[in-house]
């Protein structure tokens, strides 16, 4: 159902050019737009002009005299009606894509545990570099790890992972992991887990790879490996990576000289979020105990936009400028389609979102009849699988300038840009400690224990109002 203010057709360009000026007309950008501005014949004498609402016109009439004529003019009046669209204007939805992770391994029939949520299937440890703000560790305390060493270079993020991680010993997170000895590294490990720099290898710059300085922290996890000698390892990387055959031939004969059996594979995780974002897992299991892992079945939720965004937010902060816009909407190959409306699956969320506006690098969610905005940094967290109870930095006080506001911002997006999705990644390690025969209490083996802690976290980091 639609707000339509219906006019003579003698009276529409002239009528909806007075409710374009008082923003009274959904634009395509706006919530309400997404079947475009249009006007429809509604019958011979009468055309019809789809409004925000009642509300709207009333407001803005008390403001604008030429508003309020046309409002008091006999042959024109407001009616509440069902859409009219035509299929040229109608945002047509997105086509169906499984999303599931090799389907050949979905069981059966999926099997009924009540108390997934209490069950306690086993304990295990883990080590995690450049940890972030812990993107890992959400995934793996879930499944009953417990983090015996974390390194993070970034103070601020180092921070977030203090704040979220209570029961990881503060002596056992460390900074630079260039200034950390061997002494202090873990002697007795079940898993090694790191999302090492992905800059060297992105495709989005001219990929140095390991001549890059960043490039040589990978060399750090060759140093952890030979050092602490963990079952498996679980790394993840941009898919960039696998197209720099030369420098990848080197990491995987690095890690196979360490002692590993070595697997990767490219995975999406929008079969948990929603949120397209396709990165490399690498994979290693201790030879010549364990065989070369097989990357498991992960279901598809069919989740999107709507799950996790909210349409109704109010932050003004977060709005486009109507510079931004204008410059926006001449952009040559963007359209209002990009927006993320609400059946979409949003688009990988990059560590610079934010900047660039103009030239339609980042996705902005349409709003009611104001322009479209950016992610809230909560929004940006539930579209990477971080539940609602993790713990982001506190927001600057509203009565800071909003310069500093949005750098508060943006380094909130930095962090959780450059995090890993744990849904995925509890999916993934589930697989793992079962693959290195870590003890469970054997109610269920640890593949399926993963995937239903996965389920879970995914459910926890839906927009807490969703129906």
């Amino acid at each position: 159902m639609e707000y339509v203010l219906v006019v003579p057709p003698k009276l529409a360009k002239s009528s909806y050019e007075i409710l374009i000026k008082h923003k009274c007309v959904a634009r395509p950008w706006h919530l309400e737009g997404r079947y475009g501005s249009r006007t429809h014949r509604i019958s011979e004498t009468e055309v019809g002009i789809p409004v925000i609402s009642e509300e709207v016109l009333i407001q803005e009439s008390q403001q604008s005299n030429s508003l309020r004529q046309l409002l008091e003019n006999d042959q024109v009046r407001i009616v509440y009606k069902a859409y009219h669209v035509s299929t040229s204007r109608c945002l047509a939805p997105p086509p169906p894509v499984d999303a599931r992770i090799h389907p050949e391994l979905a069981p059966a029939e999926a099997t009924f545990y009540p108390n997934v949520e209490i069950i306690q299937l086993g304990s295990f440890t883990y080590a995690e570099l450049f940890a972030g703000i812990g993107g890992f560790g959400v995934a793996l305390e879930s499944l009953g790890g417990k983090c015996v060493f974390c390194s993070e270079l970034d103070d601020k993020a180092r921070l977030v992972y203090q704040q979220n991680f209570p029961s990881t010993p503060k002596d056992r997170i460390f900074g630079d992991i260039y200034q950390v000895s061997n002494d202090q590294l873990p002697k007795q490990l079940d898993l090694l887990v790191g999302g090492f720099p992905c800059q060297p290898f992105s495709a989005m710059g001219n990929q140095p790879g390991l001549s890059c300085p960043k490039g040589h922290l990978f060399l750090e996890i060759v140093r952890v490996l030979c050092v602490s000698r963990p079952k498996a390892f679980l790394l993840e990387n941009v898919p960039g990576l696998l197209k720099m055959s030369d420098t990848l031939a080197v990491i995987v004969q690095s890690l196979e000289d360490c002692g590993y059996k070595v697997s990767m594979e490219v995975c999406d995780s929008r079969g948990l979020t929603a949120q397209s974002r396709k990165r490399l897992f690498i994979v290693g299991m201790r030879s010549p105990e364990f065989a070369l892992f097989e990357f498991p079945h992960v279901p598809d939720l069919q989740l999107r936009a709507k799950d996790f965004l909210e349409y109704d937010l109010e932050d003004e902060n977060l709005n486009v400028s109507d510079l931004q816009l204008q410059r926006l909407v001449e952009e040559k190959y963007w359209k209002c389609s990009h927006l993320a409306w609400p059946q979409v699956v949003c688009r990988t969320l990059v560590s610079h979102y934010g900047n660039s506006i103009s030239k339609g690098e980042s996705q902005l969610v349409p709003c009611r009849n104001r322009n479209p905005r950016r992610f809230s940094p909560r929004e940006c967290a539930r579209l990477m699988g971080f539940p609602n109870s993790f713990c982001l930095p506190p927001i600057i006080q509203s009565q800071s300038p909003k310069q500093l506001l949005m750098s508060h911002y943006k380094q909130q997006y930095r962090m959780l840009g450059n995090a890993v999705c744990p849904p995925l990644i509890c999916a993934i390690a589930g697989a793992i400690l079962e693959q290195t025969n870590i003890p469970n209490n054997g109610i269920m083996t640890w593949a399926e224990f993963g995937r239903l802690k996965a389920v879970e976290i995914s459910t926890k980091s839906l927009k807490l109002d969703r129906k």
